[in-house]
């Protein structure tokens, strides 16, 4: 099936520049009080989102599943774009799932977790969150927080974002723990954390393509 199959990376929010200059708004950063993130005390989500991302895309490459990334290196280019993007090929290259990888923030800086996200009611992306949220469970359940809905039977949370209800292919959205928590910030600067979720990405994409 790897032939016919593609896998739509989106890595949320924006970058570093080639200047060092982060592009995206302020509320996707965040200056924590001690700690070495990705400038002194600063935790820049986008550029979190990125390393997971291209660590997924790496991974897939190597099993021979194509791949294509419909954010930037490091410009936040709209999500109108990134969803015309990943409809475009879906429609004229290889049916596929979108996948939108961001770190959360609670304002408070007193939450902590896990979610993943897809749109409200039965949808084909329930399959590949359920998938997801057993995978992410088994390599780093034991280390982190696990923030789900069970009220409809499975675990995902379901809200109206962009890239749920604008795409034409099952989508999931994942909130990779809350970037302004500082024990949840100093996790997802853990190489070996942002491995497992990476693999765990990897063998959502197998679940579903076997499924």
């Amino acid at each position: 099936m790897t032939e016919n199959f593609c896998v739509f990376l989106d890595a949320g929010h924006g970058g570093l520049d080639k200047n060092g200059k982060y592009t995206t708004a302020p509320s996707k950063m965040y200056q924590h009080s001690q700690g070495n993130f990705h400038d002194g005390h600063f935790f820049y989500e986008g550029v979190w989102n990125r390393t997971l991302t291209n660590r997924v895309a790496a991974k897939l490459d190597k099993l021979g599943i194509s791949n294509i990334m419909v954010s930037h290196e490091y410009v936040d280019i709209s999500l109108d774009y990134r969803v015309d993007m990943a409809n475009w090929y879906y429609r004229n290259f290889r049916k596929g799932i979108y996948i939108s990888n961001h770190a959360n923030a609670s304002g408070s800086g007193a939450a902590r977790g896990f979610e993943v996200y897809t749109s409200p009611g039965p949808t084909a992306s329930d399959k590949i969150a359920e998938f997801h949220w057993n995978n992410v469970k088994d390599l780093l359940g034991s280390r982190i927080s696990m923030r789900a809905d069970t009220s409809d039977n499975d675990h995902d949370k379901e809200a109206r974002f962009f890239v749920l209800t604008r795409t034409v292919m099952p989508a999931m959205l994942v909130e990779h723990l809350f970037f302004d928590n500082y024990d949840d910030a100093s996790l997802l600067m853990d190489d070996e954390i942002v491995e497992r979720f990476a693999e765990a990405q990897v063998r959502t994409v197998i679940n579903f393509m076997n499924s």
